[in-house]
């Protein structure tokens, strides 16, 4: 799967499950929800900076609106905003010291932080999975009356 196919559907399923911490969650699956949040931005970091430097004309700025996006989906409380601004923050950091250059190693250090995305994101959107499954469960009745497709009118 590609990088900008895996962000997408999880961006997707952020949009569509619509968590908030106001939600009514419990207390374990609210903090994995915040710290998969948290690994993601982290990663959105570190693919902003790698991006920029190994394909600064496609891709300058697209990690960090990536994160403004997940941001505005999310609509967190202030102290968790701020964790999502300084794991990006340090993941950036993180790759800028580690990967001043781009070279083979940044190419598959962020194809390997992809794949490894691809978990973070099947996590947050396993709700939305789980919705579709049971939108499936429902099996019209085959003794069901259904509006015709060509309505009768009266002269």
């Amino acid at each position: 799967m590609s990088v900008r196919r895996f962000i997408s559907a999880g961006f997707a399923a952020l949009a569509l499950t619509g968590f908030s911490a106001a939600g009514a969650q419990d207390l374990e699956t609210y903090q994995q929800r915040q710290r998969d949040l948290e690994a993601l931005a982290g990663l959105f970091g570190e693919l902003h900076h790698l991006r920029r430097t190994c394909d600064p004309q496609f891709e300058a700025d697209a990690w960090r609106d990536r994160m403004k996006t997940l941001i505005d989906l999310e609509e967190p409380q202030d102290a968790e905003r701020e964790a999502l601004v300084q794991e990006f923050n340090k993941g950036y950091r993180n790759a800028q010291r580690a990967y001043p250059r781009c070279d083979r190693r940044a190419r598959d250090y962020a194809a390997a932080r992809a794949a490894q995305g691809e978990a973070v994101v099947a996590r947050l959107s396993a709700p939305l999975h789980e919705q579709e499954d049971e939108d499936e469960d429902f099996v019209s009745s085959p003794y069901m009356i259904t509006p015709s497709a060509d309505p009768v009118t009266e002269n």
